[in-house]
């Protein structure tokens, strides 16, 4: 399953299982190019993975910003092979009616805009060769809503339609540009990112509850969505497209039609 002499761009990937995913990468021996807002974190995330990361300061809801971080890839590394979206915030939890504006206006502009910039600019890139992927990471929320979380579940059910969508347009070769496979991740509640042992130490009701949601009760440790978006880029998928995995502990199971 496992893929080396890549280049592979990250879009958020300082922490969490963005992190994650760069460590296993870099291990591979892949060249992984990694974006984030937070200019000291993303230097720091460089230093520990070593010669074979580059950390790129871009904050993804700025699409002039996406555009200009993909045009200095480009130039310098001729492209790449394939490509994580991974950014993404959440804010605090309340009914529709007590949302801040801003709290609705970041999670659309960061988990949701961020993905369609990237997306926009990664797809005519991997299109000049076979074997193009991208993978998006939704969440468990974005397949299964949740109350009191209506921004956060509104981006990532929206990430799953864009991911489709953009999956049925360039699932097929035309003329000189090859097909690019797109597919998102939907993970249960995860160790780390959102989910380090302080915050959930701070809120062991929440912690238990988030728990117990999952058919497994148990958080996911982040290599086991690491193996799955590893899958995911690999050949091993190459009939796979459009597909919204849900890598979730069977949080979603009995609880769709």
């Amino acid at each position: 399953m496992s893929f080396s002499g890549k280049t592979i761009v990250i879009a958020g990937g300082t922490s969490g299982i963005g992190m994650s995913l760069a460590s296993r990468f870099t291990s591979l021996g892949n060249v992984v190019i990694i974006l984030g807002r937070d200019d000291r974190k993303g230097k720091l995330t460089e230093a520990q993975l070593g010669k074979n990361s580059r950390f790129l300061q871009c904050d993804v809801s700025d699409h002039q910003a996406v555009e200009r971080v993909f045009q200095e890839i480009d130039t310098e590394y001729s492209g790449f092979d394939l490509a994580v979206n991974n950014a993404g915030i959440t804010t605090p939890y309340s009914p529709v009616a007590d949302v801040a504006a801003h709290d609705w206006e970041q999670n659309i502009s960061i988990n949701l805009s961020g993905v369609f910039h990237c997306m926009k600019h990664q797809i005519p890139v991997l299109q000049r060769k076979p074997g193009g992927a991208i993978v998006n990471v939704s969440s468990c929320a974005g397949v299964v809503p949740l109350a009191r979380q209506a921004p956060y579940v509104s981006s990532k059910a929206a990430v799953n339609a864009l991911t489709q969508v953009a999956a049925l347009e360039y699932a097929f070769e035309g003329g000189n540009s090859h097909p690019v496979r797109i597919n998102a991740i939907a993970p249960g509640p995860t160790l780390g990112g959102m989910n380090t042992a302080e915050r959930l130490a701070a809120n062991p009701a929440n912690t238990e509850k988030k728990r117990n949601a999952t058919a497994m009760r148990r958080f996911a440790e982040p290599k086991e969505i690491v193996e799955a978006v590893e899958w995911l880029l690999s050949e091993r998928a190459s009939y796979v497209t459009g597909t919204i995995l849900n890598v979730d502990g069977g949080y979603a199971a009995g609880k769709l039609p």
